[in-house]
């Protein structure tokens, strides 16, 4: 009995030392390829997370893209402020009426300029709002810049950017001759009239 369980007992022995001799050759022919396809894995499970990580951030912490708008004219001071929705008195046709825009007071041949990047649609004259160039802008904005010099800048169909000058203050709008020199100002939000001070942040007290 002892001779027979000696004898399986060198058998187990050899046979675990066989399937050692084994792993050991398959480790040694293969092992490089196991190290290799581990760091793979780890190289892709870290661009994984880190990909994320950065979306995760991309949608909790958007950027503004608006752009501040230019002001028309500088060293401006506000004559008249935007009455839309009520009377105020125009002391040169001596009548009560609406002023849907805004008088900035400045010195004759101060250089006006587009409030914002857009297209020149319209460059027109008349005798009670002078010469006035209209400018559409993105999102369905549009700029009125009244009681202009005949020297302007622009044509209809050109491309301005913010700031460039495309005219001069004058007093050619006869209807608000007591202003005297000066830019009436107006803006359209899709055709809508909109207060200019309150876009351009320009306190007013009216």
């Amino acid at each position: 009995m002892k001779s027979i369980l000696k004898n399986q007992m060198e058998v187990f022995d050899m046979e675990n030392s066989t399937l050692k001799q084994k792993m050991t050759n398959v480790f040694r022919r293969y092992g490089y390829y196991l190290l290799l396809g581990v760091l793979v894995l780890g190289a892709i499970l870290t661009m994984v997370l880190i990909g994320s990580n950065s979306s995760k951030q991309n949608v909790t912490e958007p950027t503004s893209t608006k752009v501040s708008p230019y002001m028309p004219v500088l060293n401006a001071t506000l004559y008249k402020g935007y009455y839309a929705d009520e009377l105020c008195y125009n002391s040169t046709l001596k009548q009560w009426e609406t002023h849907n825009g805004i008088d900035l007071a400045v010195e004759t041949g101060s250089s006006v300029y587009s409030i914002l990047d857009g297209v020149v649609k319209d460059v027109y004259s008349n005798v009670l709002d002078g010469t006035c160039i209209v400018i559409e802008h993105d999102g369905g904005l549009t700029s009125k810049y009244g009681s202009l010099s005949t020297d302007v800048k622009v044509k209809v169909g050109d491309n301005v950017s913010r700031g460039d000058i495309i005219g001069a203050v004058s007093e050619s709008a006869n209807s608000e001759c007591d202003a005297g020199a000066h830019l009436h100002f107006s803006m359209f939000d899709n055709d809508k009239k909109i207060d200019p001070a309150a876009y351009l942040n320009i306190s007013t007290n009216k």
